[in-house]
């Protein structure tokens, strides 16, 4: 079956984060092509940039835990970036791979996944803007930002593209809405109520229930609660368990 059918059959949305980390290196092209054999319908990229600017899918300030080189990206120039390798420390299997770029991973998802950018500290907003449209992801993406004044400059330079909040509850989220019109809220599992969902899909956004890292523990939860997309590191674990319960 084609990924995208297999995409557009999950009454869930699957967001993958980082990729299918646990089956290949996070944040390359074969954790995010691993993903989509399960069922993602989103990969998310973390964007960095490099000391000349070049963005890049690197989930950390520094390029020590997943690559073979060390400090920060942001002190390094691309070309030299690019000759490091990101997926030894994974199995040997992986060996040879790069740190791939923001541009590098949108051409490979094109007609395959939409994507969730993590949009991290320095990344130059601008640049990030005119390269989704160049790309033709504009209205196939949303974005996050853990700094608030990006957040803005983010919606004065690209007011039609989708934004992610964070909120354990409605009053957070209303915080939200006085800043910028979110189109997702991601929020703990344990926390989505009727009362929340009736409220954001009053409101024209979609819940995501926040499953990352190992623990699969709240997988079920996340699908009893009926949330409209989970965004997780598991996709091979949680696709069987939203597949058995889709069949009931």
């Amino acid at each position: 079956m084609a990924v995208a059918a297999v995409a557009a059959q999950n009454p869930i949305e699957i967001v993958v984060h980082r990729g299918a980390n646990a089956l290949a290196p996070e944040n390359t092209w074969p954790s995010a092509e691993a993903a989509l054999q399960y069922g993602a319908a989103w990969i998310e990229v973390d964007v960095r940039k490099s000391k000349d600017g070049v963005l890049f899918n690197l989930h950390d300030e520094t390029l020590d835990r997943t690559t073979n080189g060390q400090g920060k990206l942001s002190d390094m120039l691309s070309e030299d970036v690019r000759k490091l390798d990101a997926g030894s420390w994974f199995g040997e299997q992986f060996a040879g791979l790069h740190v791939p770029t923001i541009a590098e991973m949108l051409d490979s998802l094109q007609g395959k996944a939409k994507v969730f950018f993590d949009v991290k500290r320095g990344t130059p907003i601008p640049t990030l803007v005119n390269l989704v449209r160049e790309k033709g992801f504009a209205d196939k993406s949303f974005f996050w930002f853990g700094d608030e004044g990006m957040l803005r400059e983010f919606i004065r330079l690209a007011p039609e593209m989708k934004i992610k909040v964070n909120a354990g509850d409605i009053a957070r989220l209303q915080y939200w809405q006085t800043i910028c019109t979110p189109a997702y809220v991601e929020i703990a599992p344990e926390k989505i109520t009727d009362e929340f969902k009736t409220y954001c899909h009053q409101h024209g956004i979609l819940v995501m229930a926040a499953c990352q890292e190992d623990d699969t523990s709240q997988f079920q939860l996340v699908i009893d609660k009926q949330a409209d997309l989970v965004n997780l590191d598991r996709p091979e674990v949680f696709l069987p368990l939203l597949r058995k319960k889709s069949s009931l």
